[in-house]
C-alpha cells in the first residue's frame, strides 16, 4: 500500500531523515516510536508531501508518486492525516467540518454528504454533537471529529502524527478507542505516538527511530521484550519505567 525507498530530509544543514526505507502493507498497522526529534514526525509530512524531501521515492498502491500540484491533490485525497492539533473550522458545526472536504474536493451534493458526515460522527461516537461548535468540545471530542474528517474523504491510508499528545491524560482513551476500532475494521495506518499500550496492543509491527535513522522494526512482542538494539532498550527502559 505505501512503500518509501532511500527517503533523504534536510532543513538546511541538518539531515532530519536519513536514507528511509519502509514498507506498509494493505490493513497493516505500523506504529513508529522514538524520542523527540527522531524524525517521526517529518517523516510522516513527507509521506504526505506536507514537506518536500531531498532525495527518494514514495509508492502509493504501487505507482510512483510524483511532485506535480495536479498529483499530489489527487494523492491527498487517498491519505487522511490526523495531527497533534485539530485544526478544526472554528465557525463551522461539527457535522459541517466533516461535511467540507466531501462538498468542495469530492462534489458530493450536500444531502448525501450530510448523510455519510452523520454515519462517520456516529462511528466515532460524537452523533449528538453534529450542530455544535468546536469552542463547545473537550480536546478528546475535537480530535474524534478531526479523525471523521480524515475518514470523509475515503482514505486508502490513515496517518496519525501525535494525535493524544496535546490531550489530557483522561481523554487519550476515547481517541486511542476510535483508532482501534479502524484498525479492526482493516484500515492501513502508519501511526506516531507516544503511547506504548498501543503500539503494544494494536500495532502489526512497531518501528524505532532514532536521529533520523529507523534503527529497529519488529513485532511488538519482540520490541518490548527483547529489542536488539542497545539505544532502543534505552529509550523503552524511559517510557517503561517498570520494565526497567
Amino acid at each position: 500500500m505505501l512503500r518509501i525507498e532511500h527517503l533523504v530530509k534536510r532543513f538546511g544543514e541538518l539531515e532530519v531523515l536519513k536514507d528511509i526505507n519502509l514498507e506498509v502493507k494493505r490493513g497493516e498497522v505500523v506504529v513508529i516510536i522514538g524520542a523527540s526529534g527522531s524524525g517521526k514526525s517529518t517523516l510522516l509530512r513527507c509521506v504526505n508531501f506536507l514537506e518536500k524531501a531531498q532525495k527518494g521515492k514514495i509508492f502509493i498502491n504501487g505507482k510512483l508518486v510524483k511532485q506535480s500540484e495536479k498529483q499530489l491533490n489527487k494523492v491527498r485525497q487517498e491519505l487522511g492525516m490526523v495531527f497533534q492539533h485539530f485544526n478544526l473550522f472554528p465557525h463551522m458545526t461539527v457535522i459541517q467540518n466533516v461535511m467540507e472536504g466531501m462538498v468542495q474536493v469530492k462534489k458530493f451534493p450536500r444531502e448525501k454528504a450530510r448523510k455519510a458526515a452523520s454515519d462517520l460522527l456516529d462511528q466515532v461516537g460524537l452523533a449528538e454533537k453534529a450542530d455544535v461548535y468546536p469552542a463547545m468540545l473537550s480536546g478528546g471530542q475535537k480530535q474524534r471529529v478531526a479523525i471523521a474528517r480524515a475518514l470523509a474523504m475515503n482514505p486508502k491510508i490513515m496517518l496519525f502524527d501525535e494525535p493524544t499528545s496535546a490531550l489530557d491524560p483522561e481523554l487519550v482513551g476515547e481517541v486511542l478507542s476510535v483508532m482501534t476500532d479502524l484498525a479492526k475494521k482493516g484500515m492501513t495506518m502508519l501511526v506516531v505516538t507516544h503511547e506504548m499500550w498501543f503500539a503494544k496492543e494494536v500495532a502489526d509491527r512497531v518501528i524505532f527511530m532514532d536521529e533520523g535513522f529507523i534503527l529497529e522494526e519488529a513485532n511488538p512482542q519482540d520490541m518490548f521484550t527483547s529489542p536488539k538494539e542497545e539505544r532502543t532498550l534505552a529509550f523503552l527502559k524511559q517510557v517503561l519505567p517498570q520494565q526497567g
